[in-house]
């Protein structure tokens, strides 16, 4: 029975590797037994190459006649996506932010106008929806803003790090 491997996951790279080198020619690269190398080619197995292995089988396969690194580009696309969730989020955030701050500045404004002496039921009315529209905003705000805490999927670069 065939295994099915991710598009972009290292199993399918390390498939794609020792379909061109073979599984005893990558076994002898890594310094690991076959089946080691076979179970990194299972997606539903947990273990990896370590990077001086990856980098190995990426070298055999070019000097095999491949013409790229399959694990590098497994890697490289695969933080791509990362990376997408990151700026996703912060793009969000910052709309977030930018919408907030009209909301609340149209409410501040119509509260100033509420204080005034002998402000009608309208204009009170008018300051109660403009806090209530930038109240609705908080949500999203706080939402975004707890998803770029350590632990809760955000990375070092969605929070300005390295």
């Amino acid at each position: 029975m065939t295994k099915v491997r991710a598009p972009l996951s290292f199993s399918r790279a390390i498939t794609t590797v020792c379909g061109q080198i073979g599984w005893e020619a990558a076994a002898k690269v890594t310094g690991r037994s076959v089946r080691t190398v076979r179970h990194w080619s299972e997606s539903d197995r947990h273990g990896t190459p370590t990077l001086d292995q990856a980098l190995a089988l990426d070298r055999a396969f070019v000097e095999a006649g491949g013409d790229h690194g399959p694990i590098l580009a497994s890697y490289g696309l695969q933080l791509d996506i990362a990376m997408v969730d990151a700026v996703a989020c912060r793009a969000a955030l910052a709309n977030d932010v930018a919408n907030f701050s009209k909301e609340a500045g149209d409410a501040v404004s119509r509260c100033i106008q509420a204080l005034t002496p002998g402000a009608s039921p309208a204009v009170l009315q008018a300051a109660i929806l403009e806090i209530e529209e930038a109240d609705a905003v908080v949500p999203r705000l706080l939402g975004h803003l707890k998803a770029l805490l350590p632990g809760n999927g955000a990375r070092p670069e969605a929070l300005g790090g390295k």
